[in-house]
């Protein structure tokens, strides 16, 4: 009887254990999935840095809280919250469109 208790109780940690495992292991390669996805399909330009979770979930194919669970967990990722959730691999907050303009070129745009 006592070794029977011992057993149950030594399977179920076993069994808790890899549960645990196979979660870990989902999580990381949800990160890298979002991770790769965020790195082909962005650029360090001012329009296309940021991406939203929605979009993310549609080109990863994971679920929304999937993909802000990787999102919130990846260090590599940055999150601009602006109204609504932005991820970005490449900068924290989306790049002016002014950061690469002369200042005679900036001057240009504001006569318009």
């Amino acid at each position: 009887m006592r070794n029977a208790i011992i057993i149950s109780v030594i399977s179920s940690i076993v069994i808790a254990f890899l549960w645990w495992l196979i979660a870990k292991g989902r999580d990381f390669m949800d990160r890298y999935k979002v991770y790769r996805w965020l790195k082909s399909n962005t650029s360090d330009t001012p329009d296309k840095s940021h991406v939203d979770t929605i979009e993310i979930a549609k080109g990863s194919k994971l679920s929304d809280d999937r993909v802000r669970k990787a999102c919130m967990t990846c260090q590599k990722i940055y999150l601009y919250s602006n109204g609504k959730e932005k991820w970005s691999v490449w900068r924290k907050e989306p790049q002016s469109i002014y950061d690469n303009l002369t200042k005679d070129e900036i001057i240009e745009r504001m006569m318009y």
